[in-house]
Order: C-alpha cells, then structure tokens, then sequence
C-alpha cells in the first residue's frame, strides 16, 4: 500500500465515520 492510498483510506473512513463530527469541534 501506498502513502496515497493509505490517506485516501482514511478519508473516506472519516467522511463515513463522521467527518463532519470532527468538523463541528473546530
């Protein structure tokens, strides 16, 4: 796996998981 494709992973884990939870603590 790349660095790429690892950020991408994370990304995506975030926006399902609840990005915008991490975006309302800002």
């Amino acid at each position: 796996m790349s660095t790429t494709t690892l950020l991408l992973i994370i990304i995506v884990i975030l926006l399902l998981g609840g990005g915008g939870f991490f975006f309302r603590r800002r």
